[in-house]
């Protein structure tokens, strides 16, 4: 049989791109390309920053860690920003929002004719077109050159976005759809109803090694700390982690830190025991996992965490928010971490994780042992290949 050709789609792409749909792009084109499974080619645009969307990176076709990929150039003139951040507003307020307020939402997002006509042009020479995530207009109007062999990624939340007109047009019309976690499809089910191609991939994670001394002498933090990973903003609940934290050192006397590592717009309240170190990467980054008494996720808009797996591979239980479906169901499953919701919750988690060495190393040791069960590449690109066959069924029968 030949060797499948994919296209994967996806708004912003590189080594330097924070963001979690674009972390999980990234791995899984590597490793479908380094085991062979098929012929990658990533299609993306020249932004790094996906609020400006500036055109920071050359147009043009260059090669990203064994993985070849093609740039194409945002159109700023297509669109009307302040139009865009109005109906924006509108959405995350709930207000009332028409359809086809919906749809011109969706239009002033950022686009790319050009990557539109060379899926015009090329869409055909590939088995399938991998779109991912699904809140940008690129994916949606990407996807719609030809849905029967576009197929939907969507790192979907419970979020308005979720719930809008072009979600569900774009959801029904794809041939298939390939889901991170049981709760996200439940999610997108229960909003659109079940895909006959819907699938359960996830995303595979790598065993490594660790030394949490060497972060802490690398920054100078003697005192036990908890970890945020991410992006700093309201979008990720940083605020609300912030609170929690402020409220619980102002019950005690205690050294205990809160370390921020990532970047994003959020402002941070200058505190002796908060300490933003930036954006990390490599082997800093999960030295700081290690580091750490425990990882806060307090995001409840997650498809997968990454952040949270990465810490329990290091070893360090998590403390995720109840409201989070998806960050729930890997605690509830794998018993490697606790969940709040209140301030009480909070402070009751962090005591016991403080206050036990013998907890915290029994939750990160179940919480490694569910990802390495769950979520190595093997797995994963064994889900994947399922995926691949259903799929060339279903566009058999259309």
């Amino acid at each position: 049989m030949q060797r499948r050709r994919i296209g994967l789609v996806v708004p912003r792409y590189g080594e330097d791109v924070l963001g979690g749909a674009e972390a999980l792009a990234r791995g899984l084109a590597e490793q479908i390309v380094a085991a062979g499974l098929a012929d990658v080619q990533v299609l993306t645009t020249c932004a790094r920053n996906h609020h400006t969307w500036e055109n920071e990176i050359a147009p043009g076709v260059s090669t990203v860690r064994g993985v070849s990929v093609q740039r194409f150039p945002v159109a700023h003139s297509l669109r009307d920003k302040e139009r865009y951040e109005a109906l924006h507003l509108r959405l995350i307020r709930r207000e009332q929002i028409s359809e086809n307020e919906q749809f011109e939402w969706i239009d002033q997002s950022a686009h790319c004719p050009t990557l539109y006509a060379y899926l015009e042009d090329h869409g055909r020479s590939f088995d399938y077109l991998i779109f991912i995530p699904y809140l940008f207009g690129i994916t949606y109007y990407g996807s719609a050159i030809y849905p029967e062999r576009s197929i939907l990624w969507p790192c979907l939340h419970d979020e308005i976005y979720a719930y809008i007109c072009p979600t569900r047009d774009m959801y029904r019309t794809c041939l298939g759809a390939m889901f991170n976690t049981y709760p996200e499809m439940r999610l997108a089910q229960r909003l659109h109803g079940r895909h006959p191609g819907a699938q359960i991939v996830g995303f595979g994670m790598e065993p490594f090694s660790t030394d949490g001394e060497r972060f802490r002498q690398q920054h100078g933090i003697t005192d036990p700390f908890i970890l945020y990973s991410g992006r700093l903003e309201g979008a990720k609940n940083v605020p609300l982690l912030i609170h929690h934290f402020l409220q619980y050192k102002a019950g005690r006397n205690s050294s205990f830190k809160l370390v921020l590592m990532g970047q994003g717009p959020e402002n941070i309240p200058d505190h002796p025991d908060i300490i933003p170190i930036g954006f990390r990467i490599g082997q800093e980054k999960l030295d700081a996992y290690a580091a750490a008494a425990a990882l806060c996720q307090p995001s409840v808009n997650e498809s997968f965490s990454i952040v949270i797996m990465e810490s329990w591979l290091a070893g360090a239980p998590v403390l995720v928010h109840r409201d989070c479906e998806v960050t729930h169901y890997h605690v509830l499953r794998s018993n490697g971490g606790l969940a709040f919701r209140t301030d009480q919750d909070f402070t009751a988690a962090l005591d016991l994780l403080l206050g036990d060495s013998g907890i915290r190393r029994r939750l990160g040791g179940n919480g490694c042992a569910y990802v390495q069960g769950e979520y190595g590449w093997s797995q994963v690109l064994e889900r994947f290949e399922s995926a691949m066959y259903l799929w060339d069924k279903l566009r058999k029968t259309t």
